[in-house]
């Protein structure tokens, strides 16, 4: 028995070690969270492999640069804002131009302060010229095609300051703006450039017992208060469906704590929304908790105290989207249903951390973030881990649910602990009507609405399965009531 002890710990220790090194591997702790709130450490789902810089790409260091955009033929746009130009990379990470100027009407224009950057599916340049008050819409090669300016119409008060910082194109080439202060949603422009109106507006919220307050309060006292308005958003993406996703970093902590304790599935308090074309909130909030980022933080006076603040999001196919959180400097992914897949980065100075993140892009599987005091974009590969949870979601969604369960078995060989692959093979087990087998799953995963349904499904199959022998076990009992009760008279009447 000794040796066999022996063995065994030696193994145990084996493991340890070697799921240590790989832990190691990485600058940041990643994580994810249980049923119960708890956060529970996972393998790196991704790990820095490179940086880049200003000095390295030979065109000088990058100035608070402030977005960065993968265009659909895999060219990386980076807005350098503090040097008022775009350079353009190819995604070996080589300059292929750099667009610090355009003619416009015989003349040399320039930007000033930009902001944000989009790209369509023909090249077309858009650029939120913040402190022009305008959108530069480019060729590809960087030519002069227009400018849109501030919205015009009744609705827009003559005090209105049109600061652009983001945007992107929707269906029918009609474009979807953030500007700097706007809190009545996106601002819409058709394909010619003419203001549609405002898109999305977020709703308002308040806490009730401020708004008692307020009522009963000095009119000192009511300005020194936080108006109920709605929140602005920071940052957009649109997926190739044509729905649109944006963040919003000014919800109050206690408003997100809310949403946290009462495990939300609305928008009033949501940091991220996707919105449909007539900017309807559809995100889908079905995971343990609301995608709000961290959902156990610190208190104020400690080092990344507070709430998740997102300042952008990239959105990948098949409804899997990541978001940056500023304030801590991580990277929250999610798939469709809202489910946290991982949690990756940190605030530091190492490779892989950041000082001040502002923007997030992803290309060949890698994601690209940007920070705007450094300087730096930072690439992040795949480990193993990061792309078996991609790889079971996306099989999963493509209906080949035999591979996407093998996928979560050897994702369950990595993370015994991650509830969410438990969840996944009965979603994938419940398709092939195997429900039995999907209720096991789920009650591993804590998934109590898909275990209810698994078991109204496999209740009704055992009943539809044995419908003959109920029928059959009624019309015994009928049978045998009947012959009882002929007896039964029988007697009486011998009596």
């Amino acid at each position: 028995m000794k040796p066999k002890r022996c063995m065994v710990l030696l193994i145990a220790m084996m493991i340890l070690l070697s799921s240590r090194a790989a832990y190691a591997d990485a600058p940041y702790n990643s994580y994810t969270y249980d049923y119960w709130g708890t956060p529970v450490p996972s393998p790196a789902p991704y790990l820095p492999i490179r940086i880049i810089d200003g000095t390295s790409l030979g065109v000088g260091n990058f100035s608070t640069p402030m977005d960065i955009f993968v265009s659909q033929d895999n060219k990386i746009y980076v807005v350098d804002s503090g040097n008022n130009r775009i350079v353009v990379l190819n995604e070996r990470f080589e300059v292929q131009k750099v667009i610090d100027g355009f003619v416009k009407d015989g003349g040399r224009d320039t930007f000033s302060k930009p902001q944000g950057v989009f790209v369509n599916e023909k090249g077309e340049i858009y650029i939120a010229d913040t402190d022009n008050a305008r959108i530069v819409h480019l060729d590809a090669e960087g030519n002069y095609i227009r400018e849109i300016g501030p919205p015009e119409g009744e609705i827009i008060p003559p005090d209105f300051q049109y600061r652009p910082t983001a945007l992107v194109e929707g269906k029918g080439k009609r474009l979807y703006v953030i500007s700097q202060g706007v809190n009545q949603g996106l601002i819409e422009f058709d394909k010619d450039g003419v203001f549609r109106g405002f898109v999305g507006a977020p709703k308002v919220s308040f806490n009730i017992i401020d708004y008692f307050w307020k009522l009963i309060a000095t009119q000192e006292q009511r300005e020194r208060m936080q108006d109920f308005v709605p929140t602005e958003y920071n940052s957009i993406d649109i997926d190739e469906d044509g729905f649109m996703y944006v963040t919003t970093s000014t919800i109050s902590e206690s408003d997100i704590r809310n949403a946290i304790n009462s495990r939300s599935q609305d928008d009033r308090y949501a940091p991220i929304r996707k919105l449909n074309p007539t900017g309807e909130d559809i995100l889908r909030r079905y995971g343990y908790f609301p995608p709000v980022g961290d959902i156990v933080f610190r208190s104020r006076g400690y080092a990344e105290s507070g709430n998740s603040q997102f300042v952008d999001v990239c959105v990948e196919p098949y409804g899997i989207y990541s978001v940056l959180d500023k304030r801590k400097g991580r990277i929250f992914t999610y798939d469709s249903d809202g489910n946290l897949l991982y949690v990756f980065g940190g605030l530091g100075n190492r490779m892989g951390t950041f000082r001040n993140p502002v923007s997030i892009d992803i290309i060949n599987d890698n994601y690209l973030v940007l920070d705007n005091i450094t300087g730096y974009i930072t690439v992040f590969e795949p480990t193993e881990y990061g792309k078996l949870l991609k790889e079971a979601i996306t099989l999963h969604q493509q209906g080949k649910y035999d591979e996407s369960t093998a996928k979560w078995e050897e994702v369950l060989k990595l993370n015994a602990n991650l509830e969410l692959a438990y969840v996944g093979m009965g979603k994938a087990f419940l398709r092939k009507d195997e429900f039995d087998t999907a209720m096991k799953y789920f009650r591993l995963g804590n998934k109590r609405d898909y275990y209810s349904n698994a078991f109204k499904l496999f209740r009704k199959e055992v009943v539809g399965r044995n419908f003959g022998l109920f029928v059959m076990g009624i019309v015994v009992i009928c049978v045998l009531w009947w012959l009882y009760l002929k007896r039964k008279g029988r007697k009486e009447v011998r009596m």
